[in-house]
């Protein structure tokens, strides 16, 4: 059978798209602070959603415990999606989780690329991020068994580890070391398999456990899917604040809602009071399209670090 030519020209057409599809969807490194591509203007469905081929991300508002929650469900093709920056890379592209620099989550999240953007755990206070493990890189061992670890794979899955002291995460990092790719600190665990893990009277006052604060945390409800959320504060109008057991429940609720079969199979809390961030390229006030802090916008502590999610979509 012989084909015309605007067959053929259809069919080379098609084989080009593909290629080019397949090329633009490599995975990103994950072991070095390379930056996903800049997320497309006509990908974003609406001021709070965003879609293309690899990542899709929307955004919720909503109330809790008279307190005004927002949060992200993200779901990526790879886990090299799922990054982390230092604040230190809008000062030098070489930047490391070593520099103590930092900057508004905003701009970092701008600085990366990020389509969606989060808090992480303030690596450089050493007290409470007693363990920092970043992009594959171990940065930090001073596990002292007081903090929760949350464990990021090379899959894209996270567990927790409790109780762990310097030569209990040792010999783990040295066991697992090459399926490592991200350890937050600060903690604690709040959910583990659909459930919350925190006592209405959980008491840990480092962590503020009783106060009506601000709040954030990443919940995986599904393979390669997530949940980013965040709580706003007393300083803000019609909110109280949430406290530990308060937080925990919204978690529990927001991964039942999303995965009514197990809902989280993990949520953990992230650095929180002022530095609860939450970013999102949408509208900011004067009506540009811009990275805009998603969560009580009128408060910005300078953070530095952040976790973030990236297309592939180049």
């Amino acid at each position: 059978m012989k084909l015309n030519k605007t067959v053929i020209f259809v069919l080379v057409s098609v084989l080009f798209a593909a290629l080019a599809v397949s090329v633009s969807a490599e995975a990103l490194p994950m072991d070095n602070y390379t930056f996903g591509a800049a997320p497309k203007q006509e990908n974003y469905i609406s001021a709070d959603e965003y879609q293309d081929s690899s990542i899709s991300v929307k955004m919720y508002t909503d109330t809790f415990a008279d307190t005004t929650y927002n949060y992200a469900h993200v779901k990526i093709s790879h886990p090299s999606q799922l990054r982390t920056a230092p604040a230190g890379l809008i000062e030098t592209p070489k930047a490391t989780f070593r520099s103590s620099t930092t900057s508004r989550g905003r701009l970092v999240a701008r600085a990366v690329n990020a389509v969606v953007a989060i808090n992480g755990d303030y690596h450089t206070k050493s007290d409470k991020c007693q363990v920092v493990l970043r992009m594959s890189q171990q940065v930090r061992n001073n596990a002292d068994g007081t903090m929760d670890l949350l464990v990021i794979d090379k899959e894209g899955n996270l567990s927790a580890l409790q109780g762990y002291k310097k030569d209990d995460y040792a010999a783990f990092y040295e066991a697992n070391k090459e399926n490592l790719y991200q350890v937050f600190c600060f903690g604690p665990l709040l959910c583990r398999d659909g459930v919350s893990v925190i006592a209405s009277d959980y008491e840990n006052r480092s962590l503020g456990a009783q106060n009506s604060t601000q709040r954030s945390a990443i919940c995986q409800i599904g393979p390669l899917e997530y949940l980013l959320v965040t709580c706003e504060g007393p300083q803000s109008k019609g909110s109280k604040g949430m406290t530990l057991p308060e937080f925990a429940a919204l978690c529990e609720m927001l991964g039942k809602k999303h995965n009514e079969e197990s809902g989280c199979s993990i949520a953990f809390n992230l650095d929180g009071g002022n530095s609860s961030t939450l970013v999102f390229k949408g509208l900011n006030n004067k009506k540009q399209f811009a990275y805009v802090k998603y969560n009580c916008p009128d408060i910005e502590r300078f953070l530095s670090d952040i976790l973030y999610f990236a297309t592939l979509e180049k």
